[in-house]
């Protein structure tokens, strides 16, 4: 069973991990055949947290991103390796809904929502690997995740970091931290948002 405080309380205790933490976090939750049913956002945010007492923001955000961008890049490329059998394994042997679910909001929203679809979480992981399978045009797919990579870095992390930062420094309140609040409202008004137009 996967427990994330078990994670958790082992990186606060190893803290040269954080980095990779961080990595496998972003990673696992863009994954297609596990982002699925592993809760990275809530990881991503506490271990942002806990990097704001050794890593800078933008250390950060940029392994979040990269990590990110691998695995939705791994998770098209496998999708588009096993086009014509991917109904055919795990999970979406056991869970066909979860390809269908894809494949449906692909065709649905195109480019566009594979750009929102970073965003919104059942669906996130599913997005690259439907794209793979349905052979979307490799510029364009690249060219959204690029971006949309960066942004989903940015929101997922940052308030994680100040609200960690605060919480480690005596001198830091976190009433001050602009970019704190910023980040918190951003995060909320955007899956306020999306939860109500991809519903």
């Amino acid at each position: 069973m996967f427990e994330i405080n078990e994670i958790i309380i082992w990186l606060e205790n190893n803290p040269q991990w954080i980095a990779l933490g961080i990595i496998g976090a972003s990673f696992i939750e863009s994954f297609a055949l596990i982002g699925i049913i592993v809760p990275g956002v809530v990881l991503i945010a506490v271990i942002s947290g806990l990097a704001s007492a050794s890593l800078s923001l933008y250390e950060v955000v940029l392994l979040a991103y990269f990590a990110s961008l691998f695995s939705d890049i791994a998770s098209f490329f496998i999708g588009f390796g096993l086009r014509n059998s991917l109904s055919n394994i795990w999970p979406f042997k056991n869970h066909p809904e979860f390809l269908m679910n894809g494949k449906k909001f692909f065709k649905q929203y195109g480019m566009i929502g594979l750009f929102v679809g970073k965003f919104i979480g059942p669906i996130r992981p599913l997005l690259p690997i439907t794209a793979g399978s349905l052979d979307m045009d490799r510029k364009r797919f690249f060219m959204i995740e690029i971006i949309s990579c960066l942004i989903w870095a940015l929101v997922y992390t940052v308030p994680g970091y100040y609200a960690g930062q605060a919480v480690v420094s005596e001198s830091t309140n976190p009433l001050e931290s602009v970019w704190f609040w910023i980040g918190i409202v951003v995060l909320l008004v955007l899956i306020r948002y999306l939860s109500k137009k991809f519903k």
